[in-house]
């Protein structure tokens, strides 16, 4: 089982809460591969990651699911990123953001 467990839901970074975040993203439509290749590079980006390292090692999050770090407002942080993927990547994109204190993932 991979995993993280964390004492809060916040990290602190130069006194900074930062919140942990799980994003997925749905490009709406007939996306092609390609297309999900670019979405992956935009997020990279903007730093969101599809490789997460838990107690158990690396793993990739699956299919459009990403995660990182940020103090900003999730509300602000999802309609920044479906502007840019909808003018940069895919015009129809659902994003969903999702703060977690803890997390497990049990890979294939």
């Amino acid at each position: 089982m991979l995993g993280a467990m964390m004492g809060s839901p916040n990290l602190q970074k130069g006194g900074l809460n930062l919140a942990f975040l799980f994003i997925r993203v749905e490009l709406r439509g007939t996306p092609s591969r390609q297309d999900y290749d670019n979405l992956h590079a935009y997020m990279e980006k903007n730093n969101w990651f599809r490789k997460i390292e838990g107690t158990a090692g690396e793993s990739t999050l699956p299919h459009a699911m990403y995660h990182g770090n940020s103090e900003n407002n999730v509300s602000a942080i999802a309609s920044s990123l479906r502007k840019g993927i909808q003018a940069n990547v895919w015009t129809q994109a659902v994003v969903l953001i999702i703060s977690a204190q803890t997390w497990s993932l049990d890979p294939a």
